[in-house]
């Protein structure tokens, strides 16, 4: 679903300044706007700061690999590249990796900015996922399972019938919860134990596959790029060139 917003030139300047000054004040948000070619024409000031810069003018003009360490930049302008060739992007679960080593999950949503029919560029949010505690619900038996055994063969039926409700019900619970679907949150809590794992051991990648339950490499390969971006062997690099 392209956004269809009209042409920039074509809103008041008021208007313009008034959506930038409500951005910089969205603390848990990263919000950018980019052109035709995945270039920055905008960045937030919660975007600006995660990436150590201090003046729009040192971001402006530049792409996603310019900015990101290691390989994840260049990760991100692919992911770009297919936003504004028209494949909408929503919603994503992803770890995000800055300059410096800070890291946070979010969730990701891009939409192409058209004119006259044609992609002229694109806008997204990423939104920090701060999830909360376990809490006296019926939620709580199935979050602490999932923590305990997220290494084992786990379904979202199971989880569901630890929290006593029915797939559906489980599923709506923990996106109004969690703001992340049961697949999402295993997901989120897999792969931390993977990036924790290859942050302080020298284990194979492929047992700290299975120690976090992804019984086959390449499967497990694919949900940690998906998630982060890099392969885990290239996050492990990437830690280790951090210092």
């Amino acid at each position: 679903m392209g956004m269809g917003l009209l042409p920039t030139s074509s809103l008041p300047a008021a208007t313009l300044a008034g959506l930038t000054d409500l951005l910089d004040v969205l603390p848990d948000t990263v919000a950018f706007v980019k052109d035709a070619h995945g270039r920055y024409l905008y960045a937030n000031r919660t975007l600006l700061t995660r990436l150590r810069l201090t003046r729009q003018e040192e971001l402006i003009g530049r792409l996603a690999q310019d900015v990101f360490p290691g390989g994840l930049g260049t990760t991100y302008t692919r992911q770009d590249a297919r936003v504004l060739a028209g494949h909408d992007l929503t919603e994503h679960l992803e770890l995000h990796l800055y300059p410096g080593g800070q890291t946070g999950w979010c969730l990701t949503t891009k939409r192409a900015l058209h004119e006259r029919g044609a992609a002229v560029g694109l806008v997204g949010l990423s939104r920090d996922l701060a999830l909360p505690a376990a809490h006296a619900s019926a939620l709580a038996a199935a979050v602490s399972r999932l923590h305990a055994e997220y290494a084992g063969p786990l379904s979202v039926a199971q989880l569901a019938r630890t929290a006593g409700l029915s797939v559906s019900a489980f599923e709506r619970q923990t996106r109004r919860v969690y703001g992340l679907t049961p697949t999402q949150l295993l997901t989120r809590v897999r792969v931390d134990a993977a990036t924790a794992l290859l942050r302080s051991s020298d284990r194979p990648v492929a047992q700290v596959a299975v120690e976090c339950g992804y019984f086959d490499h390449s499967a497990f390969t694919r949900a940690f790029r998906a998630a982060v971006g890099l392969t885990p062997s290239a996050y492990r690099a990437f830690i280790r060139a951090q210092g």
